[in-house]
């Protein structure tokens, strides 16, 4: 059990811990996603979400993602706290990135609109389940830097102990300033480029070289 008086990185040590056997659960919806693919005509990506409260006492959110050559799982825990209100990471295989109350509060007032607590936490790890993050060259109260995306506006956050990426604050698009709107897109496009097979990436480059090549021509 999660209690107020741990540090970050104990939290995340104690979520880590029940990782294994929430894990072991969704082998069995990652076969019947691929059978679905299998049989289907358009081959088009599958996506399963479920919650599961654990006997560690932590919410989990789960989101399996299949396509014809990978299975991606993505996985989130959150918890209450008397004192330290709502709290919540997301993993990822080498960081974690954790969301605090005053993250949740404007993510609320900016984009979800969701006045029910835990509706608006799960509604937010249910679509921001593929988070990618970028380590600025910027530094806050001596911490470095970090922003990131996923399907909704930019979290920023700072790097902490244990790689974990602490999002402190959420900015819907409309808030953006020039530079955050740059970097959004950056993030994006890594995002959607993260996941390919070295084979596609090695080709996009090829292609990439070919336009640019093209253009230095003109």
């Amino acid at each position: 059990m999660v209690v107020a008086s741990m540090s970050l990185e104990e939290k995340l040590a104690h979520v880590r811990v029940d990782y294994a056997s929430i894990m072991r659960k969704y082998d069995r919806i990652i076969t019947q996603l691929r059978h679905t693919i299998k049989a289907s005509r358009d081959k088009h990506p599958r996506i399963h979400q479920s919650e599961y409260f654990s006997p560690r006492r932590i919410e989990w959110v789960v989101t399996v993602r299949s396509t014809k050559k990978q299975d991606h799982v993505f996985m989130s825990a959150w918890w209450q706290l008397a004192g330290v209100g709502v709290e919540a990471f997301t993993l990822a295989p080498n960081a974690a990135f954790y969301f605090d109350t005053h993250f949740f509060q404007r993510y609320r007032v900016r984009e979800s609109e969701i006045k029910a607590v835990a509706e608006n936490i799960k509604g937010f790890l249910r679509t921001n389940y593929d988070v990618t993050t970028k380590r600025l060259d910027t530094y806050r109260h001596g911490l470095q830097e970090a922003a990131g995306v996923a399907a909704e506006g930019l979290f920023v956050g700072t790097v902490r102990p244990g790689n974990i990426i602490a999002c402190d604050t959420f900015l819907s698009n409309e808030m953006l300033r020039e530079d955050q709107q740059a970097l959004q897109r950056e993030l994006h496009f890594h995002a959607h480029t993260k996941h390919w097979p070295a084979a596609r990436m090695q080709q996009f480059g090829r292609w990439l070289d070919e336009k640019l090549g093209e253009l230095g021509e003109e």
